[in-house]
């Protein structure tokens, strides 16, 4: 996923749309593999009994990291759009206008009829989405390096399982698997 965005933080208004599309599908695979994954190591630590409150909990903090997601990564892309939109020569109004978003740059570079303003306003966005791209690249790959470390490891839980089937050590349950795959 991470590789994904930083291939899409190589966009530029000439891109494709195959380019973007391809960047695009491999991002939404690498989060569905990661997603569904994460999400179940997350309840599979917890009792029969608590994963109800578990789950609630997780859908609650998926949606709230979603929000402010969204506001910082769009406060990111509306920065870089800001700074990189180069307006000189336009009267003060008109600027602000052009800077306040992509559609009213866009808005005010047609009612201008000004086709070097319209692709400036163009590079402007783009740049502003591939510094975006970059930040989400960065905390994909930061997610990946604390799954790594903190994630607990279930490459051992087939030899909890084959101790298992040599004999009944215990009633078997569900928790005393769970426990038993990760003191390995």
């Amino acid at each position: 996923m991470a590789a994904a965005l930083a291939v899409g933080a190589g966009t530029t208004v000439t891109s494709g749309t195959g380019f973007g599309a391809a960047w695009f599908a491999v991002t939404g695979l690498g989060l569905g593999i990661a997603m569904p994954t994460a999400l179940n190591a997350a309840l599979g630590a917890l009792t029969p009994e608590r994963s109800g409150s578990g789950s609630a909990l997780i859908t609650a903090l998926r949606q709230v990291g979603a929000t402010i997601g969204v506001a910082v990564l769009g406060t990111v892309l509306d920065s870089a759009y800001r700074s990189g939109l180069k307006v000189t020569g336009l009267p003060a109004a008109t600027a602000a206008a052009a800077r306040s978003s992509v559609a009213g740059g866009a808005a005010v570079a047609r009612a201008a009829k000004s086709a070097p303003l319209l692709h400036a306003v163009g590079v402007a966005y783009v740049h502003g989405m591939d510094i975006m791209l970059w930040a989400c690249a960065g905390i994909a790959l930061a997610s990946a390096l604390l799954g790594l470390a903190f994630l607990p490891r279930w490459a051992s839980a087939p030899a909890a399982v084959a101790r298992a089937a040599e004999g009944p050590a215990s009633d078997g349950t569900a928790a005393e698997f769970r426990a038993e795959a990760r003191a390995e």
